[in-house]
C-alpha cells in the first residue's frame, strides 16, 4: 500500500503553485486599479505602473538560482517558510505605497521571497520524492499555477474598484492577496512539507522498483549525474536555456490574447463584449489547467519529447486558425483558444523534467535554479515583444495585423524548442557518460 506521505508532499506542492498563480496571474490586475488612485489624471503612464509587475519577475529570476544551492543546505521546508514570509510582508507592504519608488521597493521584496519559495521549492520536492510517476505527478503540481490565476481572478476583479462603485479598493484588496499567498505557501509548508523521503523512513516513490531491462537500479538515481559547474561548462546546457527562453517568448502569447480580443471591440458588428472576452479568456486557462496533468501522463506513455511535440502541434494549428478569426466568431474558437492555452502547459511541465533528464539528479535543485529562470526571462521578454507587435507598423484601421502575422509563424519556434530537446538530452546523457563513466547506466529519459 502506497504511504499517505507521498500525497501529501504532493499536496504541499500544489497549494505553494496556487500561491505561486496568485502572484502571478494576480498582480497585473492591480495596475488600472492603482494608477487610477495614485495618479487620477494619468500623468503617470499605464506600462511605467505595470513595470512594478516585471521587477517582482525579474528579482524573482535573480534570487532563483540562489535558492537552488540553498535547498541542499537549508531545505526546502524552511526555504519555502522564508520565501513564502518575506513574499506575504512585500505584498501586504505594497497596499500602503504612494508613488513609484515605493511601489519598486515592495514589488522587489515580494519577488526575492517569491524566488526563494514557491517558484522554485515545489519542482524540487517533486523531483526529490518521486522517482515512479514523476512527470504525471510534475504536471498536477504545476496545474496550481492555473488554479491560483483563476482564484486571483474571481477575487481580485470584484475586489478592488474602489467602494464607491461596490468594490473594496486595490489597497484592502491586495492585504487579501497577501494573506492568501501566506494561506497557500505557509501553512502547507509547515504541515505537509518534508525535505527528503528519508527525513521519515521513506525512499524515492518506485525507488524500490527495478526499471527496465538494461538500466541502472533506480535507488543510485539520486547520485548520478552532473555538478553544477560541469553543466554550466557544458554547449548543451545552454542551447537548452535559449530554448526555453525562445518557449517563454512563445508563450507570452497568452498574456496578449485579451487585449487582442478586446481590440475587436472596434470592428463594427463584431459583437465583442468585455464579457465575452472574460469567457474566452476563462476558455484558454481552463485549457491550460486541464492539459498540465495530461501532458504529464503523455509523457509518461511515450516519452517527453514525442509528449512535448503532440501538445506543441496542437497549439501550433490552433494558434494559426486563431490569427485569421475575425468576429463574431463560429463556435469553434472556443475550441482554438483552448489548444492555444493547452500549449502553454509545456513551459511549466517540461523544463524540470528535461533538466533531470539531461543532466541527471546529483545536483538538480542548483542546476535547474539557473536553468528555470530561462522560461521567465522569455516570458519577460515577450510579453514586451508580443505587446509591441500590436502597434509596429500598423495601418491604423488594423492594428493587430503584425501580431497576427507573428501567429502564423510561432510553429517555427515550437520546432526549435523540439530539436533543441532533443539535442540537448542526448548531448547531456553522453557528457553524463563521459565525465562519469564509473555511473554509465542512466535512466531513460521520462
Amino acid at each position: 500500500m502506497i504511504n499517505a506521505r507521498y500525497a501529501q508532499v504532493a499536496a504541499g506542492a500544489i497549494c505553494a503553485q496556487v500561491s505561486a498563480g496568485i502572484v502571478l496571474s494576480g498582480l497585473s490586475m492591480f495596475t488600472d486599479p492603482i494608477r487610477d488612485d495614485l495618479w487620477p489624471t494619468h500623468e503617470v503612464s499605464r506600462a511605467t505602473v505595470q513595470s512594478f509587475y516585471t521587477v517582482v519577475l525579474m528579482v524573482a529570476i535573480a534570487t532563483m538560482p540562489i535558492a537552488g544551492r540553498l535547498i541542499g543546505r537549508v531545505g526546502g521546508r524552511r526555504l519555502l517558510l522564508i520565501g513564502g514570509t518575506i513574499s506575504s510582508l512585500g505584498l501586504a507592504a505594497i497596499s500602503f505605497a504612494n508613488g513609484m519608488a515605493a511601489l519598486y521597493l515592495f514589488a522587489a521584496v515580494t519577488g526575492a521571497g517569491f524566488g526563494f519559495s514557491v517558484n522554485i521549492v515545489p519542482i524540487v520536492l517533486v523531483n526529490t520524492w518521486f522517482e515512479k510517476r514523476k512527470s504525471l505527478i510534475m504536471g498536477m503540481v504545476v496545474a496550481g499555477t492555473g488554479i491560483g490565476g483563476v482564484l486571483a481572478s474571481l477575487v481580485f476583479s470584484n475586489l478592488t474598484p474602489p467602494v464607491a462603485d461596490g468594490g473594496l479598493g486595490w489597497r484592502v484588496t491586495m492585504r487579501i492577496a497577501a494573506m492568501l499567498f501566506a494561506t497557500f505557501a505557509l501553512i502547507p509548508a509547515a504541515l505537509l512539507v518534508v525535505n527528503d523521503p528519508a527525513e521519515v523512513g521513506l525512499r524515492r516513490y518506485g525507488s524500490h522498483q527495478e526499471v527496465e531491462a538494461g538500466e541502472a537500479t533506480q535507488t543510485t538515481a539520486a547520485t548520478r549525474g552532473l555538478y553544477l559547474g560541469e553543466a554550466l561548462r557544458s554547449g548543451w546546457f545552454w542551447l537548452l536555456y535559449v530554448a526555453l527562453c525562445l518557449l517563454g517568448v512563445h508563450h507570452a502569447l497568452g498574456q496578449i490574447t485579451q487585449p487582442f480580443f478586446m481590440n475587436q471591440q472596434t470592428d463594427p458588428g463584431s459583437g465583442v463584449t468585455p464579457a465575452l472576452v472574460g469567457i474566452l479568456m476563462s476558455v484558454q486557462m481552463a485549457g491550460l489547467i486541464l492539459a498540465k496533468p495530461l501532458l504529464g501522463a503523455l509523457i509518461e506513455v511515450i516519452g517527453l519529447v514525442p509528449a512535448a511535440a503532440i501538445i506543441l502541434l496542437g497549439n501550433a494549428l490552433a494558434t494559426i486558425v486563431l490569427a485569421g478569426v475575425r468576429f463574431p466568431a463560429p463556435g469553434y474558437t472556443f475550441l482554438v483558444i483552448a489548444l492555444v492555452g493547452s500549449g502553454f502547459a509545456v513551459g511549466t511541465v517540461t523544463p524540470p523534467l528535461v533538466c533531470s533528464t539531461a543532466f541527471g539528479q546529483r545536483q538538480f535543485a542548483a542546476i535547474y535554479g539557473v536553468l528555470g529562470t530561462a522560461y521567465m526571462m522569455g516570458l519577460a521578454f515577450g510579453s514586451v515583444l508580443w505587446s509591441e507587435a500590436g502597434r509596429i507598423n500598423a495601418d491604423p484601421e488594423q492594428p493587430w495585423q503584425l501580431y497576427r502575422w507573428a501567429m502564423r509563424w510561432c510553429w517555427v519556434l515550437s520546432v526549435a524548442v523540439i530539436a533543441s530537446y532533443s539535442w540537448s538530452i542526448k548531448g547531456g546523457r553522453r557528457l553524463q557518460s563521459r565525465l562519469h563513466p564509473e555511473r554509465q547506466q542512466i535512466p531513460a529519459q521520462p
